[in-house]
Order: C-alpha cells, then structure tokens, then sequence
C-alpha cells in the first residue's frame, strides 16, 4: 500500500489496516469526523460504529465513536484507497 497523499487517504489507511478508526487515532487531526463522514456519504463506503468511553489526558470521561470497517467491505475499501490516492 503506497503512502496516503490526503488525510481522507489516511484515515482509509487505518480502516483498511487495523479495520477500525476513531478520534483516539488522529489526535492531530481535527477534521477526522469530516473525513469519516466523507468516506460514507460521498464514496459510500459502509462503516459499522459503536459508541466507547474513556479518560481523557486531563482525567476527564469521555465518550467517542469507534469506525468498524466491515470485512465484506474491505476489497471495495482498497479500490477507494487506491482511487482516492491516484487522484492527487
């Protein structure tokens, strides 16, 4: 897999990789729901979500979004990779 070339590239990068992604994973991207929300409604690729808690660096509770790639949607995840990329 060659190197994303725009954050939405990355995030796909993530999906694909470890199969899931949340904020937890790009803390220095402060576009990351943009980009999921790019990924469904734009390039309709199909995202499982499940809602998790935590604490925060402060000790504070939080609550965030897990993005679940489906593995029947993985081939069609690479495809959008792959084009997503070429087009930059």
């Amino acid at each position: 897999m060659t190197q994303p070339k725009t954050t939405t590239a990355e995030v796909l990068q993530t999906l694909i990789l470890k199969g899931e992604a949340s904020i937890t994973d790009f803390p220095y991207l402060s576009g990351f729901r943009t980009r999921i929300s790019n990924l469904v409604l734009i390039y309709k690729l199909k995202l499982k979500s499940e809602v998790l808690r935590g604490v925060n660096k402060h000790g504070n509770k939080i609550t965030y979004i897990n993005h679940i790639l489906e593995p029947t949607e993985l081939k069609n995840a690479i495809e959008l990779y792959e084009l997503i990329n070429k087009s930059k």
